[in-house]
């Protein structure tokens, strides 16, 4: 994994790609997925700044990315599953069909779900009971349809500018 250079590392897998996410510096790519969860945040104009974020999760592939790149937009991270009602923004990442329920929601609270998981009846759903969060939360993004997305337009954005990096540096 870690013979893969920095520079063609467009899921931002390797440990250099992490490092420059650990250290806030701009060295390799972030994993798309974490991307995404920061992508929907400025398109909506969710402003982090003294923000309480709790991540349900601690994969390298979200959780922990997540976290740093919130620390970086200046969010306080709290990474304990009892104060996901007291965030302000929730990243679920759990890898648990519906682990988030109403009891653990309130009004204003963002909420992030990028669990992909097969519920009971065979449907593809988040960490987050979807029906019983929507109506309590100020927003919420759907599994499917939500973060999904966003990471493969990501995971394609990655391989562009990686290939334009390519091409920049042959010409030199």
């Amino acid at each position: 994994l870690n013979t893969l250079a920095v520079e063609k590392d467009v899921d931002g897998i390797t440990n250099l790609s992490m490092a420059g996410i650990f250290a806030g510096k701009e060295m390799g790519y972030a994993p798309c997925t974490a991307s995404a969860c920061i992508r929907i945040l400025d398109h909506y104009g969710i402003d982090c700044t003294g923000k309480k974020a709790v991540i349900v999760g601690r994969s390298l592939v979200v959780g922990k990315p997540v976290s740093m790149m919130l620390l970086k937009k200046n969010a306080t991270i709290k990474n304990i599953k009892q104060e996901v009602q007291a965030a302000d923004i929730v990243v679920a990442a759990a890898g648990s069909a519906g682990f988030i329920k109403k009891e653990h929601l309130r009004t204003g609270q963002v909420v992030i779900d990028v669990g992909i998981n097969v519920n009971e009846e065979g449907n593809l759903c988040g960490d987050v009971a979807f029906d019983e969060a929507e109506p309590i939360v100020d927003a919420i993004t759907p599994v499917p349809g939500g973060v999904g997305g966003v990471t493969t337009s990501i995971l394609v954005e990655h391989v562009v500018n990686a290939a334009l990096l390519k091409m920049k540096a042959s010409e030199k």
